[in-house]
């Protein structure tokens, strides 16, 4: 299945690690990807808030990304989103 939703803008929340994410359906979301960055090795770079705030919306609205070597998925984002306001159970929850 495709998705059709796609990132339209993406800010960082300022001292934080924290994405505003604006969606293709006007949707907003607040996005805390603290946990994130401590579980995947490959985003530890992200812990530096100076290159964390360099985020930007990827190519055709798939992902956002920080330079040609992070980057954190539309679908990612919009699961993490949801389950952070409370519209879906999280993943860990649901498999206890």
């Amino acid at each position: 299945m495709i998705s059709k939703l796609r990132i339209s803008a993406v800010q960082p929340v300022a001292g934080k690690h924290g994405l505003n994410v604006e969606w293709n359906n006007s949707k907003r979301h607040t996005v805390d990807v603290t946990e994130h960055i401590k579980t995947f090795p490959v985003l530890k770079p992200l812990q530096d808030l100076a290159l964390f705030s360099q985020v930007a919306v990827g190519e055709w609205g798939f992902d956002v990304t920080w330079g040609d070597d992070i980057e954190l998925s539309a679908m990612t984002l919009h699961r993490m989103a949801q389950e952070q306001s409370g519209e879906v159970m999280p993943i860990r929850d649901f498999k206890r």
